[in-house]
């Protein structure tokens, strides 16, 4: 998407904008057109148009080319393109860019005009999201269990406003709200929300959940994607040979038992020796 924004009016000016692709990602390059125009009735000459990309929020510098076109004369009612390459700074975030265009001729007398107008250019490029379970999650049939869903954004573009949202599967039933709101991801950064299930007894050893992202872009264009998410669940006694789960400790308590077990032995038969003795 483009934008111009005309300063004040002149002799020439620029009257259409295009650029491919139209939307640009970080790191790649764009081919910038602007159609300039003699709406004037006198010819101009020593026309010169310049892309200013001096400014440090323009994450743009030339491809190839260079970010000044020249041209000797340009005649009343006549048009010429001015094409530039620009590549995008691969440090560049995704938004709206406004680029300042400084025009200059001379005009049928030698008086020099100048004139600046902006175009805009839309640096984006389609969100990527990942999900993944949270390594330590372990899913016991027959009992309620919690795990975290990872979503990461892998891409080169933020996402804003992201909703996660689930529902029953087979044999799963969640527990917890199944629609969470996690709001906005960088580019490079990951978030996580947990839910509760429960997992019934006889559920197989994975189970496929659908995990639903709603989300938009820099450009407020709205996603919605559906993704699979493999759980794996265990018996008790699958989760115990495999060491996800700690076995019961019961030599503890089995010590102390033999403890009081002996310290009672040992009343008793302190008793039974003092009533043998007094009488």
């Amino acid at each position: 998407m483009l934008l111009i924004s005309l300063t004040f009016i002149s002799a020439v000016s620029i009257t259409d904008v295009t650029s491919t692709p139209e939307e640009v990602a970080p790191g790649d390059v764009v081919k910038v057109s602007l159609e300039i125009e003699n709406i004037f009735e006198e010819d101009v000459k020593n026309l010169n148009v310049k892309l200013d990309l001096s400014e440090e929020n323009v994450p743009f510098a030339p491809y190839q080319s260079s970010s000044e076109k020249f041209l000797d004369e340009l005649n009343d009612g006549d048009k010429e393109d001015f094409n530039f390459k620009l590549i995008v700074l691969p440090s560049a975030h995704t938004g709206i860019y406004k680029i300042p265009v400084k025009i200059s001729y001379k005009n049928i007398d030698g008086n020099e005009s100048e004139k600046q107008e902006l175009i805009s250019i839309t640096v984006n490029s389609e969100p990527e999201l990942k999900i993944s379970l949270d390594d330590s999650a372990v899913l016991i049939r027959g009992k309620e269990n919690e795990f975290s869903i990872k979503i990461i954004n892998s891409g080169l573009a933020d996402v804003k406003f992201l909703y996660v949202s689930i529902n029953n599967a087979a044999k799963l039933k969640i527990i917890s709200e199944k629609e969470q709101y996690i709001g906005d991801i960088d580019s490079d950064d990951f978030d996580s929300v947990e839910y509760r299930a429960y997992v019934e007894e006889d559920a197989s050893s994975s189970i496929s959940l659908p995990v639903t992202l709603k989300f938009r872009d820099s450009t407020n264009k709205e996603f919605s994607e559906t993704r699979i998410l493999t759980l794996k669940t265990y018996s008790l006694k699958e989760a115990q040979m495999f060491g996800l789960v700690k076995k019961p400790n019961f030599i503890p308590y089995i010590v102390v038992s033999v403890l009081v077990i002996a310290y009672i032995v040992y009343r008793i038969l302190k008793k039974r020796k003092l009533k043998k003795s007094r009488s």
